[in-house]
């Protein structure tokens, strides 16, 4: 190698300007005012970016929480559906409501008021000579047209002519004059050991809803009432009396002459606004007093026509 080649020549000169470009640019950088860090700046960089981070994050678990949440509301919804179906099954005039809020489902509707569909409830019993009497109500909802009452007085008519053969049947203009789309027709009848009693009676009482009824206005009495079991004998000595109260009455309490009393509580019958009672006479005593008593105890009202021999 020649001598040329490490102390001068083309490479010498190279590292001469390069050394020139070193101190120049020293000398640029010298004379820079670099001045204060901007801190502030930094930080209000990076609270930015941090929040677009925190931003985009949040809309990625908003759209997870909304797919998880979707299919959340499609299960509530069969649920919703499941209830709905079971209200409209227990309920004939329900309708179907898969769409329907759960706050609707979880109400059940009233059943339909069916004029050809009576609604039977006990309303008393007990024993008389060692037989088990049960008083019964059969309520018939009122017939909205007149060929409802037609056909409703004659499945009422049926069901009473099976007991009492001799019954007659009301011909067509009593049935029109007798009809009343506003009163419910109650059916009241007495059976002893299982069996029906050849004496019963038919009241009508408001619907509900419709004020009246046919005792005398302001009387705890209402519908109407009737001494049932005296005819045929079957319950000797001790018939039973059965009488319509209003909503306001909790009690019953009949006393008797030769001491002692009954008490009955009111029955209620469907969605009628008349109550029923039914007490048995005590064999061999009259009644000194029939009373109605409020919840509270104080007395609404008193009849001593009942149990008379």
């Amino acid at each position: 190698m020649s001598k040329e080649s490490m102390t001068g020549g083309p490479a010498g000169g190279a590292a001469d300007d390069e050394a020139a470009a070193s101190r120049a640019l020293g000398e640029l950088a010298g004379s820079v005012d670099i001045g204060t860090v901007p801190y502030d700046r930094l930080l209000t960089g990076g609270r930015r970016r941090l929040r677009r981070r925190r931003l985009l994050t949040a809309g990625a678990a908003a759209v997870l929480a909304a797919a998880v949440v979707g299919g959340g509301a499609v299960l509530d919804q069969r649920g919703r559906q499941a209830v709905s179906s079971v209200v409209a099954a227990a309920s004939p005039s329900a309708s179907t409501a898969g769409s329907a809020p759960a706050s609707a489902a979880a109400t059940p509707t009233a059943p339909a008021r069916d004029p050809l569909t009576p609604v039977r409830v006990k309303i008393g019993e007990g024993t008389a000579d060692g037989r088990t009497w049960q008083a019964w109500a059969a309520l018939w909802p009122a017939a909205p047209t007149k060929e409802d009452a037609h056909r409703q007085e004659e499945l009422l008519w049926t069901e009473r002519h099976a007991a009492i053969p001799q019954l007659p049947k009301m011909t067509n203009d009593e049935v029109d004059r007798h009809w009343r789309p506003d009163l419910d027709e109650v059916n009241l009848y007495l059976t002893v050991d299982g069996k029906r009693q050849v004496n019963d009676t038919v009241h009508q009482t408001p619907v509900p809803g419709k004020p009246g009824a046919t005792s005398a206005p302001g009387s705890p009495f209402v519908g109407g009432g009737a001494m049932l079991g005296f005819k045929g004998g079957e319950m000797g000595a001790s018939p039973v009396v059965v009488a319509g109260v209003g909503p306001e009455v909790a009690k019953a309490v009949v006393t008797w002459k030769t001491g002692g009393s009954t008490e009955a509580v009111p029955v209620t019958v469907a969605d009628s606004p008349v109550r029923w009672i039914a007490i048995a006479k005590k064999p061999g005593s009259d009644a000194g007093a029939f009373t109605l008593y409020a919840a509270d105890g104080s007395v609404l009202g008193t009849d001593d026509n009942w149990f008379r021999s």
